[in-house]
């Protein structure tokens, strides 16, 4: 593989709709160390810690994060940029408590007996990976499918009717999907997917939100917006979850092959990217800028459904970030056609095609992966959300965040 942080520079050097006559600003490598030092501590020793020790780690974060925002906005006097770099830092600041409370709870208090060596080996590849495939029984598709056929007409009919957007043809809560999350969970124990995911969350993990969803080739949202461009690249829509905290399953109800949406893993692209601690949250969060209806920047950046970068305006803040904090976590629209990132990441993408029942185990925050684009015909997946919490409820506000 390429070296990446290299690539993926060069890519936006490249890339004609990231042109712009204002040179970035500037950020002393002391700064981003106060951030990163006491953030990689937290990470790699978690419940190890003390309380007060990561207590204290987070507050030499905050610290760090203000200390890193308040020199990049002595260094603009652009009132929406002052916005963007305010609105930056209370993403960073919500998304960075969210991250220590997870890596405070990461303690199994319970012993795990993988059944088999498959299981052990599972439980292996999502650790060096962050994701590994399986099979479902072949009984359960049709099952699911039968459980969810009611939501799933209503879907057909949205998109019949030109409705097609991801809320249109697609269902997180509600009496199938409760009937659904149970049967997952009962098939996910049996298949030691429930211990692989606990062992590697270091906490007991089950399914707990889903979303049962149907796409079609009408749907067009995840296309690419940039007119500059001779071709769209081959990594459309590639992109990291925000949360850290919810691992994640994709599983198909019906056969999929390259027609009609497979799911893309690129394993390892995050690891070769080389991303600072900062520059990885950053990159996971930017994305949310301006989209709050009250926010002072939701008008004037004008963001196309789901797609920052639509807006050239929101991309002439984006490339004013230093380059040791600029990261897009849903690069894959950015990436510029021909150049050595795209040959990187086709290279190492994994593309999940397979009969109805194959799935994926996967960590959204740490897998840079992308779901298939339909062609032809349709697809029927479930997007799967693990967490340790007791009840749906804990975890729903999450779901529309974690599928994005």
């Amino acid at each position: 593989m390429q070296h990446l942080p290299l690539a993926l520079d060069a890519s936006y050097a490249q890339h004609p709709s990231f042109q712009f006559n204002h040179p970035p600003l500037v950020l002393e490598s002391s700064a981003l160390d106060a951030f990163n030092t006491p953030y990689l501590i937290s990470r790699d020793l978690g419940p190890r810690l003390a309380p007060q020790q990561r207590d204290a780690c987070l507050q030499q974060c905050e610290v760090g994060l203000g200390t890193v925002f308040g020199s990049l906005a002595a260094q603009t006097s652009d009132a929406q940029e002052c916005v963007f770099l305010q609105e930056l830092q209370a993403e960073c600041r919500r998304l960075l408590r969210e991250e220590f409370k997870g890596y405070a709870a990461a303690h199994l208090r319970d012993a795990l007996v993988f059944k088999d060596p498959q299981n052990q080996r599972d439980a292996l590849r999502l650790l060096q990976d962050r994701c590994y495939f399986g099979q479902l029984p072949p009984s359960v598709p049709p099952e699911l499918l039968a459980v969810g056929a009611a939501e799933l007409t209503r879907f057909r009919e949205h998109a019949r009717a030109g409705r097609v957007t991801r809320d249109d043809l697609s269902v997180g809560s509600g009496s199938a999907v409760r009937r659904i999350m149970q049967v997952l969970n009962r098939e996910f124990q049996a298949l030691g997917v429930l211990d692989a995911v606990s062992a590697y969350a270091a906490r007991r993990m089950t399914v707990t939100g889903l979303a049962l969803e149907l796409s079609v080739p009408q749907a067009t949202w995840w296309a690419n917006v940039f007119d500059s461009l001779d071709r769209a690249p081959s990594t459309l829509y590639a992109h990291l979850d925000e949360s850290i905290v919810y691992p994640k399953s994709i599983v198909y109800l019906t056969d999929v092959d390259e027609r009609n949406g497979p799911t893309g893993a690129y394993v390892q692209a995050l690891q070769a990217m080389e991303l600072n601690p900062l520059q990885e949250i950053v990159g996971r969060v930017v994305g949310n800028v301006g989209n709050a209806a009250a926010s002072p920047l939701h008008d004037y950046y004008g963001k196309k459904y789901h797609q920052s970068m639509s807006s050239e305006r929101f991309r002439v803040h984006f490339m004013r970030l230093p380059r040791e904090i600029r990261f897009n976590s849903h690069l894959g629209w950015d990436v510029c056609p021909g150049s050595a990132l795209e040959s990187s990441l086709e290279q190492c993408e994994k593309r999940m095609v397979g009969p109805a029942g194959t799935f994926i185990v996967f960590d959204g925050a740490r897998l840079l992966h992308r779901g298939g684009m339909v062609q032809a015909g349709e697809r029927i997946a479930l997007q799967v959300i693990f967490s340790s919490a007791t009840t749906t409820s804990r975890v729903l506000g999450k779901i529309k965040r974690a599928i994005a």
